[in-house]
């Protein structure tokens, strides 16, 4: 629960915050769970949230901070309880309890728990960058779409691209989510635009599953060339 007064600051315990959405559609649930302290908060000066997991599941994926050929946020991950092991570029490095582990953006990253509740904090900002949080749509999106509800992730990320006609990855998100809600006229349109927006757009079409349903149309066979 969290608590607010006068709304100069807010108090929250982490162990009754309720977990986010899960963001893949028929996940399998292996205890891992992500907190949206940002959100949660009303946090808009930079980027925080949380994971946790039992021992032997990756608490935080594997990924860098680099989108379309840019290098993104830094990240800071506090141990919160447990231990885990961090993967940073092909190099272990084991955190307890109190450490704190910072990332550059270009490295890649994994980290499995070790011991069961294991928790990270992350906070992130990318440098010389004021922070911009994505829309509250954004995440509602995303939410519908871990849920399988296509249609209600699809009028969400439309949203999106209304308050952010210039970012390309919403109008990719837009172009995902109408091909899995069986819209490929749509989905065409939206990933042509993203293409418009930046040409690197297309390294995230040509793996993304989401598009496998509009992958032999020969419209798209042209956009991802």
């Amino acid at each position: 629960m969290t608590t607010a007064v006068e709304s100069k600051y807010t108090v929250a315990k982490l162990d009754e915050l309720e977990p986010a959405a899960r963001l893949a559609p028929g996940a399998t649930d292996d205890g891992r769970k992500r907190f949206d302290i940002r959100r949660t908060l009303d946090i808009t000066a930079f980027g925080v949230s949380a994971f946790s997991a039992p021992s032997g599941v990756t608490v935080i994926n594997e990924h860098d901070e680099t989108l379309l050929g840019e290098a993104g946020q830094e990240e800071l991950y506090i141990v919160l309880n447990g231990a885990a092991t961090f993967e940073i570029d092909g190099e272990s490095v084991e955190a307890p309890t109190g450490a704190l582990v910072n990332v550059q953006p270009t490295a890649k990253r994994k980290a499995t728990a070790t011991e069961d509740g294991t928790t990270i904090l992350v906070v992130g900002g990318t440098a010389g960058k004021a922070y911009e949080p994505a829309p509250e749509e954004a995440g509602e999106a995303f939410a519908a779409y871990g849920t399988g509800d296509y249609e209600e992730a699809l009028a969400k990320q439309l949203v999106v691209v209304e308050k952010q006609p210039d970012n390309p990855v919403a109008h990719f998100n837009v172009g995902c989510f109408a091909a899995r809600a069986g819209h490929a006229d749509q989905a065409i349109e939206a990933l042509g635009r993203a293409v418009e927006i930046n040409d690197r757009i297309k390294e995230l079409i040509a793996t993304d599953e989401d598009l496998d349903s509009i992958r032999e149309d020969p419209r798209f066979v042209e956009l991802a060339k």
